[in-house]
C-alpha cells in the first residue's frame, strides 16, 4: 500500500454525536476479511475479559483489563509497541498504559497531555475516528517525545467512543514504516465498540465490586 500523507489541520467533524467510519478503499472481498478477523479478534478478547473478572478483585480488574487488552491487540497487530489510556469529560487522564513502561505519575500525565494536545492521539480524539501513520517522518501528527525509548515509523491510533463521549485512546506503532494498512485499520474499525463494552465493564466493576454491589 502506498503511504499516504494526511493533512493534519483538517476541520473536525461537526456533529459529536457519532463515530466517523475509517475511510477504506479496500474491496469487497478485502473488507470481508476484515470483518471475519474482528469476529475472531473480539471473541479472543471477550475469552480473555471473562477469565480475568472471574479471578481479579475490584481495584485490579480495570487495569488488568488494559494490560491484557493491549497486548492482544498489539499481538494480533504484530505492533512493536502499544500504549493506552483512559479520560473523562475533562480530558483528565484516569488510567493508562504507556509503550516506555512504568513512570511517575508526573511523567505519565504529562505525555498523555503532550500527545493529546499535539500528536496522532489529539488528532483521533478530536475527529472521533481511526487515524493511521503510515511514516511518521513524513507525517506531523507524530510527536517524537524526550527520551523516547523506542521506534515509531508507523502508528494507529484507534478512539474508545462510550455513547457521545471518547473515553480512551489505543495507540499502536511500529518501527518499520507502512506497517498498518487498511484492512487493520478495518478491523480494528468494526472491533471498537466491542473493546470500549469491555473496558466500560471493567471501570463498572472497579468502581462497584469493592462495594459489593454487583
Amino acid at each position: 500500500m502506498n503511504p499516504k500523507k494526511i493533512n493534519s489541520q483538517e476541520t473536525p467533524i461537526n456533529s459529536s454525536l457519532n463515530v466517523v467510519n475509517f475511510q477504506s478503499s479496500l474491496e469487497d472481498r478485502s473488507l470481508i476479511i476484515a470483518a471475519q478477523n474482528a469476529i475472531q479478534l473480539q471473541t479472543n478478547l471477550l475469552k480473555s475479559s471473562i477469565a480475568y473478572v472471574q479471578s481479579v478483585n475490584g481495584g485490579l480488574i480495570l487495569k488488568t483489563t488494559l494490560k491484557y487488552t493491549l497486548e492482544i491487540l498489539t499481538q494480533y497487530t504484530d505492533a512493536g509497541e502499544g500504549s493506552i489510556f483512559l479520560i473523562d469529560e475533562d480530558r483528565a487522564i484516569v488510567e493508562g498504559i504507556l509503550a516506555r513502561g512504568p513512570v511517575t505519575r508526573d511523567l505519565k500525565d504529562s505525555v498523555i497531555s503532550k500527545v493529546l494536545d499535539d500528536g496522532l492521539a489529539g488528532w483521533t480524539l478530536r475527529h472521533r475516528q481511526i487515524g493511521i501513520i503510515y511514516d511518521s517522518m513524513t507525517d506531523d501528527r507524530w510527536v517524537q517525545l524526550p527520551d523516547q525509548p523506542y521506534i515509531t515509523r508507523s502508528a494507529l491510533a484507534v478512539p474508545l467512543i462510550y455513547g457521545i463521549e471518547v473515553i480512551g485512546i489505543i495507540t499502536l506503532m511500529h518501527p518499520q514504516p507502512n506497517h498498518f494498512d487498511e484492512e487493520i485499520a478495518m478491523t480494528m474499525q468494526y472491533s471498537m465498540e466491542s473493546i470500549t463494552a469491555i473496558i466500560v465493564n471493567a471501570q463498572l466493576h472497579a468502581k462497584y465490586r469493592p462495594l459489593d454491589l454487583v
